[in-house]
């Protein structure tokens, strides 16, 4: 299998607003707590290729997709890798891409073929995990990010997302 990106989307806690407005907006159910949330595109090669504007926590997989401008980057017969709760295969099929997800067990046991699928799927999946680990690694998002940081918080996402690209080939004894 050859994939041009796998993506997945990442939460960033932020400090509770005041406003009832906004704490719906920003309140994550995944999370249980108020974020922001990026998507973010890896090769397989463990480079990030595409990482959004931070959105509110309360927007879907599916929309962020939609609106972040990873669509237009895709071309005709793109591999797209992502996990099952990403349902883009119609946002992909109207540029031409596949969707790339784990078989979901159909019978009791997968076949071998769905066996090596999903093996190889994992595999990958472990890269985009861990490059989100090393984005969250910069210790701006110990804690909640302040209110008072809101304005510039995509520009610090936006460094730490370009700065993974330079601190070497994944290891994958990392934690």
């Amino acid at each position: 299998m050859v994939f041009r990106v796998i993506l997945d989307c990442t939460e960033i806690a932020v400090a509770a607003p005041s406003s009832l407005t906004l704490q719906s907006e920003t309140f994550s159910h995944y999370k249980n707590r108020t974020t922001l949330k990026g998507l973010i595109g890896v090769a397989p090669n463990d480079l990030v290729t595409f990482f959004s504007p931070l959105y509110t926590g309360s927007i879907s997989d599916k929309e962020i997709t939609k609106i972040s401008g990873i669509l237009p980057l895709l071309e005709a017969g793109d591999e797209v890798m992502a996990d099952k709760g990403f349902v883009i295969e119609d946002l992909l099929s109207g540029v031409g891409a596949k969707l790339i997800i784990p078989p979901f067990k159909r019978s009791a046991q997968f076949t071998k073929e769905d066996t090596e699928k999903t093996q190889a799927i994992a595999r990958l999946r472990i890269v985009v995990e861990r490059v989100i680990g090393r984005i969250k690694s910069n210790h701006i998002w110990d804690s909640s990010v302040p209110l008072t940081l809101t304005g510039t918080v995509s520009q610090i996402w936006h460094n730490c997302c370009v700065l993974v690209n330079f601190q070497g080939p994944l290891s994958f004894e990392e934690d």
